[in-house]
């Protein structure tokens, strides 16, 4: 119990112990296994990764530490990749604080502006911006090195934007990169061959190793992955 001040009930307890498992842990794991079925799906993109870690790690010639994370770029590339084709929460609701209008416009850049009353609901739907070929070359393709250069980062919401923005960003983007860079360092990933799925296209393939299903948030259904030691 506090000394003084109001003390939190258990109801507000689990609460926030909820909140820290969903936000803080299974937004996290479900990206990493994306991002892992992504690397196995493009055996190129994964060697590129290697290569840049494997640099990294002869420079430093120790253990990574948690000031060497920002060496790491092209691992925060492949997560920041993988959160753009699957975010996490791929609807983030708004509710108008007062009467605002919304300027849209269509492919053929025609402009229309949207009233907004104050306490309506507005949910920003990441897919949408995610794919918009206005923003992102070849949409569709995983391709980390487009985050190796300049690219639009109004059109990059995982962790939301301005003052509700992810308290956990950074915890997230070290727990990644730490992940994904000792992972590939060590392990070279590969789709596990299954005979029923023998003859399958890539494009078959790639839907079904990034199938998923929708809740709270955005998680795989079935990533059948086998990780080989490198030698």
């Amino acid at each position: 119990m506090p000394e003084s001040g109001p003390a939190i009930s258990d109801q507000e307890l689990m609460g926030n112990m909820f909140i820290f498992i969903i936000a803080g842990h299974e937004t996290t794991a479900h990206a990493l296994c994306f991002a892992f079925a992504l690397l196995a799906l493009y055996p190129d993109e994964q060697e590129r990764l290697y290569q840049h870690i494997k640099g990294v790690l002869s420079s430093l010639n120790r253990m990574p530490t948690y000031e060497d994370m920002s060496r790491f770029t092209h691992s925060l590339a492949v997560l920041y990749e993988t959160l753009r084709l699957f975010p996490s929460v791929p609807d983030i609701p708004k509710m108008a604080a007062e009467d605002t209008t919304l300027m849209a416009s269509n492919r053929d850049g025609t402009k229309t502006s949207i009233p907004v009353p104050a306490g309506t609901t507005v949910s920003l739907h990441l897919p949408g911006i995610h794919y918009n070929p206005r923003y992102w070359k070849d949409p569709h393709m995983f391709k980390p090195e487009r985050f190796l250069r300049d690219w639009p980062k109004d059109a990059f919401l995982p962790f939301n934007q301005g003052a509700r923005a992810c308290l956990g960003r950074r915890f997230a983007e070290i727990e990644g990169i730490a992940v994904i860079t000792m992972i590939v360092s060590r392990y070279k990933i590969e789709i596990k061959e299954e005979h029923q799925f023998a003859g399958e296209t890539f494009e078959e393939r790639y839907a079904r190793v990034t199938a998923f299903n929708e809740s709270l948030t955005l998680g795989p259904s079935r990533v059948p992955l086998v990780l080989k030691r490198r030698e």
